[in-house]
């Protein structure tokens, strides 16, 4: 999946990829057909019952990273934080994330706690500290075709823009492969961005964002990351569900809001799991 993920970034087609928190959200990216999938810190921490400030422990990241890409067979981009700590931290994070079969991951300028770049107080490590970041992510990267991507949250920060396209221009002489400036909103500012950083470019698409991916491919903007709509897709659905059981007294399980059982266990697997386990039916003894 590496190599697969590096070939569509060189092709320069436009990637649509939405965030997840976890494997079943992943096997719907790729049941619906989109061409990877990334992994949301936000997803994963509100799936732990935290907000994501930097709560969520590097080996828990590698786990839910390893439980989401056993799990699918497209490209998994993965959320390594701000690296967790120092250089040597930022080595054992990538090593951990590559053996979880990631075929790329995005790290940050932030300080350590981090926090979601969409809250208020985000706070930036120097320029060189994140340098030194991202070359000890090449040091440690086993498969060249893993996918370094560097994300600068000056944006949302007190620094602001200008400081958020001086420090992209940093990181990708650094030796980051991608460049994400968190928070750019407008056409405007991803006109501007794309005219001054070379090479491929990574945008989240947040809750203050909405802009036709036709747009974006115009632009010139390689990956595209839906970060939470299916986390607040989801809760959306869910609380309503547990509304109308509490209202009523009961729910309607064959409504065309819930997913039928049949399709359920399909999107699961139980059926391939169930073949691959009579072909063992003659060991069985009780």
């Amino acid at each position: 999946m590496t190599k697969t993920l590096k070939q569509m970034l060189n092709s320069g087609e436009t990637l649509m990829v939405p965030g997840v928190g976890d494997a079943l959200d992943a096997l719907l990216v790729q049941k619906a057909g989109f061409p990877a999938v990334a992994i949301s810190g936000y997803a994963v921490a509100a799936s732990l019952g935290y907000p994501d400030i930097g709560l969520v422990t590097m080996s828990e990241t590698v786990d839910r990273a390893a439980q989401i890409c056993r799990t699918v067979n497209i490209p998994v981009i993965a959320d390594a934080d701000n690296g967790y700590g120092n250089p040597l931290n930022v080595r054992r994070t990538v090593g951990e994330l590559e053996t979880a079969g990631a075929a790329g991951f995005y790290i940050e300028d932030q300080c350590f706690p981090k926090r979601c770049g969409g809250l208020p107080g985000v706070e930036l490590v120097s320029t060189r500290e994140m340098s030194a970041r991202l070359r000890a992510a090449q040091d440690a990267r086993r498969n060249p075709d893993t996918v370094i991507i560097g994300r600068t949250d000056a944006f949302n920060s007190k620094e602001g823009f200008d400081d958020a396209l001086r420090r992209a221009l940093i990181y990708k002489d650094a030796g980051a492969d991608v460049i994400m400036v968190h928070g750019l909103r407008t056409v405007e500012e991803l006109r501007r961005a794309r005219s001054i950083i070379p090479g491929p470019m990574m945008l989240t698409i947040g809750s203050r964002t909405d802009i036709p991916i036709e747009t974006l491919r115009e632009i010139g903007i390689q990956i595209v990351m839906y970060s939470l709509t299916l986390l607040r897709t989801g809760i959306v659905a869910k609380r309503d569900r547990l509304n109308e059981l509490q209202r009523n007294g009961g729910i309607d399980h064959d409504a065309n809001n819930m997913i039928p059982m049949t399709d359920l266990h399909e999107l699961v697997g139980a059926r391939a799991y169930g073949e691959l386990s009579d072909s063992y039916a003659d060991g069985k003894e009780c």
